[in-house]
């Protein structure tokens, strides 16, 4: 049937037929956000929203948050290690002093293990960095430069230089001071005399100080032949 134009265009017919639509779902974000909140601060009108969507405001007031929520995930504790650390000296000289030892040490072979035979079968022994010292008395003023030979040479195993200067302190009186230089010195000569006087040598530290012995000779060999140049009678280093 149609409908007049006038029925139409009257402001009083404008609405006839319509109805309030259904309410919307409560979508799934909303109700999370409820839940964790426990429900606090809603409003009589907000739960009878609720309410009338089909929610019953137990399952928002009663819900425990611990139900809710997961629980927290412990962390695993952090298991700290003091590193193990050798402790000062004040024998250990920074600078040279008229009265004190010279020492010089090269570290010759990182940490190292080895298979050793034993009446029990055999057994890894672990080695420590080894480092080969040289020790020469306090200087005196008609010698002020180190001596070719040292007063004592060995083999020190220790994770740091100042790990094996501390271990040279033993080897000298109470009252001895030490100053650790960084001179010049025949490294090879060194090696040498541990090589045939220390009889407690492992086989691995004796190869890594025949193996110094033959390095040294190679650098020796080549300081002469690259380093200098025959001029005459004479030998002269090269510019």
């Amino acid at each position: 049937m149609a409908v007049p134009a006038s029925d139409i265009q009257d402001p009083t017919r404008v609405l006839d037929g319509w109805r309030v639509p259904a309410p919307a779902p409560l979508e799934e974000l909303e109700l999370r956000t409820l839940l964790k909140a426990g429900g606090a601060g809603l409003d009589e009108a907000k739960k009878a929203r609720l309410k009338a969507r089909g929610y019953d405001m137990r399952d928002v007031e009663d819900i425990e948050l611990h139900e809710v929520l997961p629980p927290p995930v412990a962390e695993a504790p952090v298991l700290e290690l003091a590193p193990r650390s050798t402790p000062p000296d004040a024998r250990l000289l920074r600078q040279w002093q008229p009265s004190a030892w010279t020492a010089l040490a090269r570290r010759i072979r990182g940490a190292s293990a080895e298979v050793v035979q034993t009446l029990h079968g055999p057994v890894v022994e672990n080695h420590e960095p080894q480092w080969l010292c040289a020790l020469w008395p306090p200087q005196r003023l008609e010698a002020p430069l180190l001596g070719r030979w040292p007063e004592m040479a060995t083999l020190v195993g220790a994770e740091t230089l100042f790990g094996a200067l501390h271990q040279l302190l033993g080897q000298l009186p109470p009252e001895a001071s030490l100053w650790a230089a960084d001179l010049d010195t025949d490294w090879g000569l060194l090696a040498n005399l541990v090589l045939h006087h220390d009889a407690n040598l492992r086989p691995v530290h004796a190869e890594a100080l025949r193996e110094l012995v033959e390095s040294e000779r190679r650098a020796s060999f080549a300081r002469v032949n690259d380093g200098y140049a025959r001029q005459g009678d004479v030998a002269r280093r090269r510019a």
